[in-house]
């Protein structure tokens, strides 16, 4: 798929698709690294499949996007404004509707920003992603996030700092409702979840249920400075 044309607010992104990213100085090592890591099985990760079990279907449609913001990204401003961009760039990236907006994935790398701003940016925009039912992944050198299947395995490794996003599925709820988050954040992800996900399986919604249930009595016992 075609990197789309872009309005005037994103024209500062420097976008490839797929094959093209290939040759890049910059997106090669990354994409080398989705299509051989990312879109395959390990052995390390505790389930079949491919270590995403999406990125191989994105793949073969070509619906892998890869950006780099216009000017480098270093500090927590930067990369969030380089967030930002992200999320508009997968809402304008064609298919815009129908049944496979669900493979688009975009991978914006910064190679200049530290681990602490991804994480940081991360947690402070991934809540308006997943409002518009959307995923925002974090990926750096070195991630000691363990894996949901397999404690001893990384997933979260990357050549080089990411930030990924991509249409919220049924399996993300482990990644909306991890400790990680407060009480009242995971609350606000279990609403936008159920609201995104009516055709998930009813064990999944009872389950994303419990978890808002459990938060809120969480948040309900909190002193008021701590909620």
């Amino acid at each position: 798929m075609p990197v789309p044309q872009l309005p005037p607010d994103l024209r500062h992104l420097c976008a490839h698709a797929e094959r093209e990213a290939a040759g890049h100085p910059v997106l090669g090592p990354v994409r080398a690294w989705v299509v051989s890591t990312v879109g395959r099985p390990h052995p390390q990760l505790g389930r079949p499949g491919a270590v995403c079990p999406f990125v191989p279907q994105s793949l073969r449609r070509g619906l892998v996007h890869y950006v780099l913001p216009g000017p480098e990204a270093c500090d927590a401003p930067q990369v969030e404004q380089a967030a930002v961009a992200l999320k508009r760039y997968w809402e304008i990236m064609p298919p815009v509707s129908g049944k496979h907006v669900v493979d688009k994935t975009v991978v914006l790398i910064l190679p200049h920003a530290s681990p602490a701003t991804i994480v940081a940016v991360h947690d402070r925009l991934k809540p308006l992603y997943v409002g518009d039912g959307l995923m925002l992944g974090e990926f750096y050198p070195g991630h000691d996030e363990p894996g949901l299947h397999n404690p001893a395995f990384r997933p979260l490794r990357s050549p080089l700092p990411l930030l990924v996003a991509r249409r919220m599925v049924p399996t993300d709820l482990p990644f909306l409702t991890g400790e990680r988050y407060s009480p009242a954040r995971r609350i606000e992800f279990v609403e936008a979840f159920l609201r995104h996900q009516p055709t998930a399986p009813r064990e999944v919604r009872e389950h994303a249920r419990a978890v808002g249930e459990r938060a809120l009595a969480l948040l309900s016992s909190q002193p008021l400075d701590e909620a």
